[in-house]
């Protein structure tokens, strides 16, 4: 059943990622390519808000700050996974992989390698800040409009 809360955590997280993809473009290398790391970090994040943190208990401020940052933290693992996949299907389509499991083998290299990306100082304040923030707003509005 829609709430405010799930709104406003989706929202929230939408716009969380919106800015994580901007620190992100900060840190990565020049040539590396964004593509649609916008639009499907948006999406992922969103959904993550609506599902989690916007159906989260109400407890207290804190304890919406730690779902914050449990929601964003799964946001991000959902994203890296969504992108591994991706490219493990550009590839597949190549014909590069010599059989099935070969394929599946390196949603694993790439979610680390994705993943790899993501160690910086700049981008794991964002997720971390940014997550209990976030937590923190849904909380707001979950005791706002009842």
């Amino acid at each position: 059943m829609p709430t405010a809360a799930k709104l406003v955590a989706a929202l929230s997280f939408a716009f969380l990622a919106w800015v994580v993809c901007i620190v992100i473009e900060g840190v990565l290398p020049e040539a590396q390519r964004v593509g649609r790391l916008y639009p499907v970090s948006i999406a992922i994040a969103a959904l993550a808000g609506w599902f989690i943190s916007g159906a989260a208990k109400r407890s207290g401020y804190i304890d919406a700050a730690s779902t914050g940052v449990r929601t964003a933290m799964t946001a991000v693992l959902a994203a890296l996974f969504a992108f591994a996949v991706a490219t493990m299907l550009q590839v597949s389509m190549r014909g590069i992989y010599p059989g099935p499991m070969d394929a599946l083998l390196d949603i694993v290299n790439q979610f680390i390698k994705f993943g790899l990306l993501l160690v910086h100082a700049p981008v794991v304040i964002a997720i971390f800040v940014g997550g209990a923030v976030a937590g923190m707003m849904t909380e707001w509005a979950g005791r706002r409009w009842r």
